[in-house]
């Protein structure tokens, strides 16, 4: 079972709380990381969405903005 990126980032921070400064370091920098890929992931997403409702528009006849 593949766990959630939402909880693979909670268990990162948890596991950077730790007393281990490079362990907890380089896992805090991991899933900081992580964090901003969902996001610019989340954003092409939309982005994506939006030229498809375009594209749709266009085959249709419809206006483009």
């Amino acid at each position: 079972m593949r766990s959630s990126t939402e909880t693979l980032i909670k268990a990162m921070r948890i596991v950077s709380s730790g007393n281990d400064g490079v362990v907890s370091a380089a896992t805090a920098e991991a899933a900081q990381r992580l964090e901003e890929q969902q996001a610019r992931i989340a954003q092409l997403e939309r982005e994506n969405d939006a030229l498809r409702a375009d594209l749709l528009l266009w085959e249709n006849g419809g206006p483009l903005p």
